[in-house]
C-alpha cells in the first residue's frame, strides 16, 4: 500500500511538474525589415514612386502656366492640381500599405497556426529576445511567395441597405431651424 501511494504521488508531481514547463511559444518579427526587404515591399515602393512621379508632372505643368501667364484660371488649374497631388497620393498610400498589411497579417496568422506559436510581437516592442525567436526571414520568404495586386480596389464595407440610406441622409439634409432672435 505504501508504494502504491508512492507511485502515485510521484505520478501527480510529474503531472504538476509536465504542466509548470508548458511555457507559452513566443515569436519575434521586424515589419519594417519585411515591408522594406520583400518583393511586394519594393514593389509598392516602386508603385508609389511612379505615381507620385505622374502626379508631380502634372502639378509642375499647371504651375509652368501659372508662371507664364498669372491668369484666375492657371491659378485654379494648379491648386486643383495640388490638391488631386495631395488628395490621390493620400489614399494610394493607405490603399497600397493596406494591401500589404492584409497579406503580412495573413502569412503571421498562418505562420502562427503552422508552427503553434502562441504569441508573435513586434520586435521594436520586445525589450530582449533570443535571436533563434525571430521569424522575420522566414515571413520574408513566405510573402515573396505571394504576388499582391497594387491595383485591386480595397474592399468595400457592407453596404446598409438602400431603403435606410436615404432615411439616415435625410436628416443631415433637413434645415435648421433658426435660433430665436435675442432682444
Amino acid at each position: 500500500m505504501k508504494k502504491l501511494c508512492t507511485f502515485l504521488l510521484l505520478a501527480a508531481l510529474a503531472t504538476v511538474l509536465a504542466a509548470c514547463n508548458n511555457t507559452p511559444k513566443i515569436a519575434v518579427v521586424d515589419g519594417a525589415k519585411v515591408f522594406r526587404e520583400s518583393k511586394p515591399g519594393q514593389d509598392a515602393m516602386a508603385y508609389l514612386r511612379t505615381k507620385n512621379d505622374e502626379l508631380q508632372a502634372e502639378a509642375k505643368s499647371a504651375q509652368e502656366k501659372v508662371q507664364a501667364k498669372q491668369t484666375q484660371e492657371n491659378a485654379a488649374a494648379f491648386q486643383e492640381a495640388i490638391t488631386k497631388y495631395q488628395s490621390t497620393m493620400g489614399a494610394e498610400q493607405q490603399r497600397v500599405v493596406g494591401l500589404l498589411q492584409d497579406q503580412f497579417n495573413k502569412i503571421l496568422e498562418k505562420y502562427r497556426k503552422d508552427n503553434k506559436v502562441d504569441v508573435i510581437i513586434a520586435k521594436d516592442v520586445a525589450l530582449s529576445y533570443d535571436e533563434a525567436n525571430d521569424i522575420t526571414n522566414k515571413v520574408i520568404e513566405e510573402i515573396n511567395k505571394t504576388p499582391i495586386d497594387l491595383n485591386a480596389k480595397p474592399a468595400v464595407a457592407a453596404k446598409p441597405d438602400a431603403a435606410a440610406a436615404p432615411a439616415a441622409a435625410a436628416p443631415a439634409a433637413a434645415p435648421k431651424a433658426e435660433e430665436p432672435k435675442k432682444p
